[in-house]
């Protein structure tokens, strides 16, 4: 991590942000398989809330979109300063896109593990793998501008 932007405590933030976004889709799902015969109340909260899962998903994805724009913000004079002693743009890009690519695979390792243990669908954490690496190239090019 010598050449990267990101130190331990982003690589820990944003590990940490993907894992909640994984985590609550993943709670979603599961709390759709589990039957709860005690309850009409409770059981209909738990669906008024699950009927709308896509978009409670999407919406916490967001906070990583946050993140990606103020880590770049906080990054943005080492990026002028990487560039001002020899380093290129591509380089210093490839180099955000790969390690940003690495947080992201390793945290869906850890919430696919957790899906295949559950025995859930993983076909939606797969969307919001998807969702993320658009976010991450997105946050790209606002490297580019800097």
């Amino acid at each position: 991590m010598k050449y990267s932007l990101f130190r331990f405590n982003d690589v820990f933030e944003a590990s940490v942000i993907y894992l909640f976004c994984f985590a609550a889709n993943l709670t979603l799902m599961y709390v759709r398989t589990v039957d709860l015969d005690g309850s009409f109340i409770l059981m209909s909260f738990i669906e008024s809330i699950v009927d709308y899962q896509l978009i409670i998903s999407i919406l916490l994805t967001f906070i990583m979109m946050i993140f990606h724009y103020q880590f770049l913000n906080r990054r943005k004079t080492e990026i002028s300063c990487r560039i001002l002693v020899g380093d290129t743009k591509q380089k210093v890009i490839r180099r955000y896109m790969l390690n940003s690519l690495a947080i992201l695979g390793f945290s869906f390792l850890l919430s696919l593990s957790l899906n295949i243990y559950l025995d859930l669908n993983v076909t939606s954490n797969l969307y919001l793998v998807l969702l993320f690496i658009v976010y991450i190239l997105i946050s790209a090019g606002q490297v580019k501008r800097e």
